[in-house]
């Protein structure tokens, strides 16, 4: 018998056994009391489950894609949640190796390392264990009940430095593992996880307010996260059997007739683990068929959107967005007659166009062919090329500006490369202007790497963010002026734009202005013949 028939035959035979406990503690209470509670649950608590458990899953993928980054695994997050929510079927298999199918989706789709992949989703695990044991330490009432959960987190961080030597054997880098285990990046997991199951160990809570009956949130604590931890222990797939029945002795134990204890746990894990596996199947048969239907495609990422490309944002952005760019590029960029110069990754060409249109001479570039076709006129003269090798001669022109284009080079050195062939293409005291992401602000770089790439499709997640700090020592060049500007969300409504552009040029003149969404750096290329040897 295959490795996936066993698997099979094993989830099969552990859900009908899970299923099979259920129908007895239905039967233990003579059946139709703890069924018949369930019919006088409240909507606006249904509701309000739907939504924890929503909440619930976004948040552990979000824990999920700080794992990755940590070790240096960075993949689309689109992709990546597309992935993910397929991978939820996978908590109805034994032990929840199921949720494995999630790293080799994500190698297929992005090439992402198995060792890796495989190491973050152990940890993730661990972290379960370890959170919902802490949990249930600080909330359970027996002395004994504490002193077991402590052995399970004992065991839980034995697990954690497990699966670190196993993944070393597997040739996972000893830099990536370093990274992954410090104390930043396992505190920071850890944070998260916290976040993550404190509010679902309430959820009873929730369920027993659904059925009109009286639960104190710590009792609700002590009853989820010890009952979730013995399930865990017992390798049942989505803790079927177990942890809802050690669940349902523990808040008989806090005061609820047994038909309610029932009923409430019946309610709380049909519809969280329910809607969660009813998401999770429809998302798994929609990447069975993009698996199976994936040639060999080979297109960069700019050349897939092109023609979304425009429509990634509404017209009224796009508008302030040109405008305050120009504006901004206009009062740095030299104004000499015949001046000539190079927008780096032009996109559409709008930059290029508004700037031909004030009288600069622009050349664009830009790698994605389709992007410029799609700009058509916009574009106007224009290389298809990339950054990295620019087709034209040293010292041919007087200045180069990039606008959001140098945070996608994400190959190693690759932000280093394209400043150096910047620099070889400038005259000397030629202009470098650099229009980046601003992510200083932590809420706004949470947008921008776990947001944005859901909502617009230029962001993919993946992108390395250059501080403003980076181009004091920019070799070849000198730092001429640092400036902070735009605060607007991309998602504002037309209607609200004026009194927020005004609320906006307040920001920018204040000292709140480091905190804004995007800077400019201007520099200048040094002139290494005044320099001398």
């Amino acid at each position: 018998m295959s490795s996936t028939r066993r698997l099979r035959a094993a989830t099969v035979a552990s859900v009908l056994l899970g299923a099979a406990i259920a129908v007895l503690w239905v039967r233990a209470t003579g059946g139709g009391a703890a069924l018949a509670a369930l019919t006088r649950a409240s909507t606006p608590a249904l509701l309000a489950l739907l939504a924890l458990t929503a909440y619930f899953v976004l948040a552990r993928f979000v824990r999920w894609q700080f794992l990755l980054r940590r070790a240096a695994t960075p993949v689309p997050t689109r992709d990546s949640l597309v992935v993910y929510l397929a991978s939820l079927p996978g908590t109805a298999t034994p032990a929840y190796v199921g949720e494995a199918i999630r790293c080799v989706f994500l190698r297929r789709r992005t090439g992402a390392p198995l060792a890796r992949t495989l190491l973050c989703l152990a940890l993730e695990r661990v972290l379960d264990v370890a959170v919902l044991c802490v949990l249930g330490m600080l909330s359970a009432p027996q002395w004994w009940m504490r002193g077991a959960l402590l052995l399970a987190l004992a065991g839980a961080c034995l697990a954690a430095l497990a699966a670190r030597s196993i993944a070393a054997r597997f040739d996972a880098p000893r830099e990536v593992l370093a990274q992954l285990y410090s104390p930043a990046a396992l505190g920071g997991a850890a944070l998260l996880s916290f976040a993550i199951w404190t509010p679902v160990a309430l959820g009873l809570g929730l369920a027993a307010w659904a059925l009109q009956l009286e639960l104190a949130p710590l009792a609700s604590l002590a009853s989820y996260s010890t009952g979730t931890v013995f399930g865990a222990l017992t390798l049942m797939p989505a803790g079927v059997g177990t942890a809802g029945s050690a669940q349902i002795m523990l808040l008989e134990q806090h005061g609820l007739a047994l038909a309610d204890a029932i009923a409430c746990v019946t309610l709380f894990r049909g519809l969280t683990t329910g809607s969660c596996l009813v998401v999770g199947v429809a998302f798994l048969a929609v990447e069975w068929r993009a698996q199976r239907a994936a040639g060999a495609g080979g297109r960069q990422h700019f050349d897939e959107i092109a023609q979304d490309y425009g429509a990634q944002f509404k017209p009224h952005v796009w508008e302030l967005l040109l405008q305050r760019r120009t504006q901004r590029l206009a009062r740095v960029l030299p104004t000499a007659a015949g001046a000539i110069g190079v927008d780096l990754g032009c996109g559409l060409g709008l930059q290029a166009r508004e700037l031909r249109r004030l009288g600069w001479r622009v050349i664009g570039v830009e790698p994605a062919l389709e992007l410029l076709r799609a700009g058509g006129d916009n574009a106007g003269r224009a290389a298809a090329a990339s950054g990295l090798a620019l087709p034209l001669r040293d010292a041919s022109v007087d200045f180069v500006y990039a606008i959001g284009v140098l945070h996608h080079m994400t190959g190693d050195g690759e932000q280093d490369r394209a400043c150096a062939e910047i620099a070889r293409v400038l005259k000397p005291g030629g202009v470098l202007v650099v229009q980046e992401t601003n992510t200083l602000n932590p809420l706004f770089r949470f947008y921008m790497g776990y947001v944005f790439p859901i909502l617009s499709r230029i962001d993919e997640g993946t992108e390395r963010w250059l501080a403003p700090t980076r181009w004091r020592s920019t070799p070849r060049f000198e730092l001429a002026g640092i400036e902070h500007f735009t605060f607007l969300p991309d998602f504002i409504p037309r209607a609200l734009m004026p009194p927020f552009v005004a609320l906006e040029r307040r920001l920018e003149a204040s000292p709140l202005a480091r905190f804004s969404v995007h800077y400019q750096a201007t520099l200048r290329k040094s002139d290494e013949r005044a320099a001398g040897p």
